[in-house]
């Protein structure tokens, strides 16, 4: 089996080399794979359509409760000049430590409360409202572009793990991954003012165009969503269904002497995070590997998140290989973050199945803010350390 894995390898490169040789279009190439696409759907039709359909569901039960009444709130606020007045005492505690200005606070909340990729949808809309400028814009992208507490702690923790206190941990590597990036990426680039542009003029509007527009906004981008879960649930319907990939995996896992299912999780969960996670709850990991292996697929989000992220910044012209490239990074800084934090913790802490009853359950879910909360006073105190010390020296 070896040999026929080397051999694909093979023919895929010389294929490469033979597009690059021959100059063939890039429109040629797309339309050629979803040639391969369409075939391959009306083959396997028995499979495409219910995975359709549960894709339907996931997207009914899941997303649309959850995401389209918070997009409306949140377009409310915006049109309402929401952005000028939160910035005021969020801006320096949230972004003031990573370099941004205070115009970046609402779209870093956003994220953090409702997960992708809504971050990245304010942050376009912060940039086209000229609140920030394209430099800060594109790092923005990188930083407010996290899994939401509500996924972590309750679809990855509560229903794959049958635990809802080692989502904490989970959060706790997710939001550290992305304070990392802030710095890197904040070193990495030219020093950016921390003061924010001028606001535009604020216009007031009556509630009325406010309400429809912000309804209008809501529904398409709810449904844009959908659209994306609906597309990448057939493409994870005909992976799993094709046993060839499954056996070229397995071949690797032995090869490399891992447990068998990792590779394989990893390439579907590079592809659409959820169904990663769910594969990965099953492998026979210890709970530190295994926790670890989810944080990276949940920060770096896969394809499926990262298409629809492209949906909302391609007027924009953003360098879309930087900004996957920090996403793996970001998965990398996660997986490490947390792998190190169940080591050092006693096991008995994240292994406590917490009970959470009716009343409280809402609440859980703002624990998330209160630990960044926490991490973004010790960062402040960490910055003025490091400012005083840069005074002494250069004295």
């Amino acid at each position: 089996m070896l040999y026929v894995i080397i051999l694909w390898f093979l023919i895929i490169s010389l294929i490469i080399f033979l597009i690059k040789q021959l100059h063939i279009k890039k429109n040629i190439i797309i339309c050629i794979f979803i040639s391969i696409l369409i075939i391959l759907f009306i083959l396997n039709i028995n499979i495409c359509i219910p995975a359709a359909i549960d894709g339907c569901k996931l997207w009914y039960k899941s997303i649309l409760p959850a995401t389209f009444p918070f997009i409306v709130i949140c377009n409310l606020l915006i049109f309402y000049d929401g952005i000028s007045l939160y910035s005021k005492f969020l801006g320096p505690l949230i972004c003031k430590p990573l370099g941004l200005s205070k115009n970046c606070s609402f779209p870093i909340v956003a994220s953090i409360l409702c997960g992708y990729p809504l971050g990245a949808k304010y942050c376009v809309d912060l940039y086209s409202m000229e609140y920030i400028e394209k430099d800060e814009y594109e790092r923005l992208l990188n930083i407010a572009s996290n899994a939401g507490p509500i996924f972590l702690i309750g679809s990855v923790a509560g229903t794959l793990l049958g635990n809802v206190s080692l989502g904490y941990s989970l959060l706790i590597g997710n939001y550290l991954a992305i304070i990392l990036i802030g710095f890197i990426t904040k070193k990495k680039r030219n020093p950016i003012k921390l003061r924010s542009l001028s606001c535009p003029k604020y216009e007031m509007i009556s509630f009325g165009s406010a309400i429809k527009d912000a309804i209008q906004n809501g529904i398409n981008t709810t449904l844009s969503i959908g659209g994306f879960i609906i597309i990448f649930s057939v493409v994870i319907s005909l992976i799993k269904s094709n046993a060839y990939i499954y056996i070229i995996f397995d071949q690797l896992e032995r090869f490399l002497n891992l447990t068998s299912g990792t590779l394989y999780c990893l390439f579907l969960g590079s592809i659409e995070m959820t169904n990663g996670c769910s594969i990965v709850s099953t492998l026979s990991l210890s709970l530190p590997a295994k926790l670890s292996i989810i944080s990276f697929l949940c920060s770096f989000s896969g394809l499926a998140v990262i298409a629809q992220v492209s949906s909302f910044v391609s007027d924009t012209k953003i360098n879309y290989g930087k900004y996957i490239f920090f996403k793996i990074i970001q998965g990398i800084f996660s997986f490490i973050i947390t792998y190190v934090l169940l080591q050092i913790l006693p096991t008995s802490v994240y292994t406590s199945k917490f009970r959470i009853n009716s009343i409280t359950s809402v609440y859980v879910y703002f624990y998330p803010i209160l630990i960044l909360t926490l991490l973004t006073f010790l960062l402040i105190i960490f910055n003025k350390a490091v400012n005083e010390y840069k005074k002494i020296t250069t004295r």
